[in-house]
C-alpha cells in the first residue's frame, strides 16, 4: 500500500510539473481590460484572415451633437493580430484610424459632432478558423 501511494504521488507531481510550464504562459499580455472602467463589453468571434465590418457589435454608429473620444481595450488570443480600422464620415469628409499592433491593445479614436462611423477588423490566425475576442469600450467627452 505504501509503495502504491508513493508512486501515485510521484506521478501526480510529475504531471503537474509537465503541465505547469508552457511556452504560452511566457507570452501573455500585460494589458488588463478588466481594470479600465469600461462601460460596454462585447464578447464575439470572427473568421480569421477576412475583413469584417461591425466588429464593435454595431452595424453603424451615429454620433450626437457633441465630440467624443472612444477608448477601446481589445482582448484577443496572444498569438494573433487584430487590425482595426475605424472609418469616419463627417460633413462630407472621410478619415480613418488604423491600429495593427499585435496582441491585446488599448487604443483611442476621436469623433467630431454629428459623425457617422463604422469599425472594421481583420483577425489573423490559422485559416478557416473562428477566433474569439472581447471588445471593452468607454466613451470620453472630448
Amino acid at each position: 500500500m505504501k509503495r502504491t501511494i508513493s508512486v501515485l504521488v510521484a506521478t501526480v507531481a510529475l504531471g503537474a510539473t509537465l503541465t505547469g510550464t508552457s511556452p504560452a504562459s511566457a507570452s501573455t499580455s500585460a494589458i488588463d481590460c478588466a481594470a479600465g472602467g469600461y462601460t460596454r463589453v462585447l464578447n464575439s468571434y470572427v473568421p480569421t484572415n477576412v475583413e469584417r465590418p461591425a466588429i464593435d457589435g454595431r452595424s453603424y454608429n451615429i454620433g450626437g451633437p457633441l465630440a467624443y473620444t472612444y477608448e477601446i481595450c481589445l482582448d484577443i488570443p496572444d498569438t494573433s493580430t487584430f487590425t482595426i480600422e475605424v472609418r469616419i464620415w463627417n460633413n462630407g469628409s472621410q478619415s480613418s484610424f488604423v491600429d495593427d499592433r499585435p496582441g491585446d491593445k488599448i487604443f483611442r479614436y476621436s469623433l467630431a459632432p454629428n459623425s457617422f462611423w463604422q469599425v472594421y477588423g481583420t483577425l489573423t490566425g490559422p485559416g478557416s478558423t473562428y477566433l474569439y475576442y472581447t471588445w471593452h469600450e468607454k466613451q470620453i467627452p472630448a
